[in-house]
């Protein structure tokens, strides 16, 4: 589930590329998502079973999310 997130992610940044994508690195996008599109992420996460794998990039990704979603409190 996680991984075609990302790659639905990647694929929209892709086409949408504008201006205040130029200074990103080539390893990074940047996306805007509304408080209830974060929310939606992170009740599906908490909702979700996952391997050691990938326990430290979700880790790292949740984070980013939270802060993101208590930003837009």
């Amino acid at each position: 589930m996680l991984k075609k997130l990302i790659k639905n992610v990647m694929f929209h940044s892709k086409i949408k590329k504008n201006k205040e994508l130029v200074n990103i690195p080539e390893d990074q996008v940047s996306i805007s998502l509304s408080k209830e599109e974060i929310e939606l992420l992170l009740q599906s996460i908490k909702n979700s079973s996952f391997s050691g794998s990938i326990l430290e990039i979700l880790y790292n990704l949740v984070y980013k999310l939270q802060t993101n979603y208590n930003k837009l409190k």
